[in-house]
């Protein structure tokens, strides 16, 4: 296997942006890599582009990518259209690690593009439910789809059982919200950058009880794209240690979960233990995503998770920073483009050029991200192990 190193990474701001094209934002957040990169479109070898929901929103199907990276200038390379819900991201870097590593080609991009907001909201919402089984979706309440994403329905329930079972409560779960605002604040490329507080986020719109409408990730709208490559830079070097990705257990079977299985196949892979990680990006479309997420991952042991909420232990001072970049919750969740938006943030992470979000000196970056839903577990996650090569 070929050494592995992010050449470049980019993205444009999350948010609603009905009125810029997928092509429009695909353009931003491509130019910004091959910028950072020092590259130009003839050295990128292979593309991966991800991207969940534009056949049903925009009615774009089929040649997703080659329609939007034609008018780019590219052309004669393989063009990977990816779709994965909102592990489409992390599945198109994993991908574009394996290109590179496998030795396919000396450079590949992962491209992420999502354009989820219509003037029509029911469309939106509708279009969420695709990202299930829905020969057998879930039980979802009435409204589902029609005022809200019917994947709310499994936040509220997550939410209760953490709740009933874990310890929590809504005031630490409203604290976890707090701390993503906190950094969407300090953060440029944020869909919601106006900070919010505990009051606040609790006294928000009740969608489905106990989540209120500031603990669930917006509809996000937003590019991002990263450089996997075999050439070094000539400053810092942030190599990919480890990369996987896992479904679902097996009919009838309840672990490893899909986030358990990419988490220990990718500390393997990279030699590492889950004691080294120094910051990490974990998939928190809701703060009911967020804990458990830190749990699945091993990150947090259980019985833990009330205090790592309320002592800051996931905030920028605390022992390990998690979504510094403001998470799913504040920067946004533009489906295809939030996998590789966490690459964008953990990069900057490691090279120690996040201004005010900056952790301390980080040597080891964790990002995972989930995607659908099946017989109520998440169907498909990723995981990717940073190494700043320099410190290692």
């Amino acid at each position: 296997m070929y050494g592995a190193y992010i050449a470049g990474t980019g993205m444009t701001r999350f948010g609603r942006h009905l009125n810029i094209s997928m092509k429009e934002m695909s353009r931003g957040a491509v130019e910004a890599v091959l910028t950072d990169a020092s590259m130009s479109v003839d050295e990128i070898g292979a593309v991966f582009f991800s991207n969940s929901l534009a056949g049903l929103i925009t009615g774009q199907e089929c040649i997703r990518g080659e329609v939007v990276l034609y008018p780019l200038g590219f052309g004669t390379i393989p063009i990977y259209n990816v779709e994965n819900a909102c592990a489409s991201g992390g599945n198109a870097v994993h991908l574009a690690w394996l290109a590179v590593a496998s030795g396919l080609c000396e450079s590949a991009l992962a491209l992420g593009v999502e354009k989820a907001n219509h003037e029509d909201k029911k469309i939106t919402y509708s279009a969420y439910r695709s990202g299930t089984d829905i020969d057998s979706m879930f039980a979802v309440g009435e409204g589902a789809g029609i005022d809200r994403t019917p994947l709310v329905d499994r936040q509220a329930a997550l939410a209760k059982m953490l709740i009933d079972q874990h310890g929590m409560t809504v005031e630490a779960l409203a604290k976890i919200a707090e701390k993503a605002y906190a950094y969407g604040a300090l953060n440029p490329m944020a869909h919601r950058q106006e900070g919010h507080s505990i009051d606040a986020i609790l006294g928000s719109r009740l969608v489905v009880e106990p989540i209120t409408s500031l603990m669930s990730s917006p509809v996000s709208d937003g590019s991002a794209a990263v450089i996997v490559s075999r050439r070094k830079r000539t400053e810092t070097n942030v190599r990919i240690a480890g990369s996987a990705m896992a479904s679902r257990p097996k009919m009838g079977k309840s672990h490893p979960t899909s986030a358990e299985a990419a988490t220990q196949q990718s500390m393997a892979m990279a030699g590492i233990t889950l004691d080294d990680i120094d910051v990490a990006e974990v998939h928190d479309a809701s703060v009911a995503y967020e804990v458990i997420a830190w749990r699945e991952t091993g990150l947090c042991q259980p019985g833990n998770e009330y205090d790592w909420a309320m002592t800051g232990y996931t905030a920028l001072g605390g022992k390990l920073p998690i979504n510094p970049s403001g998470g799913l919750l504040a920067r946004g969740h533009a489906l295809g483009a939030s996998g590789i938006a966490q690459i964008h943030e953990l990069v900057c992470q490691l090279r120690g050029i996040s201004g005010l979000r900056q952790a301390h000196q980080p040597r080891v970056a964790m990002a995972q991200i989930g995607g659908g839903v099946i017989d109520w577990q998440t169907s498909v996650s990723s995981v990717h192990v940073l190494v700043r090569d320099e410190a290692w």
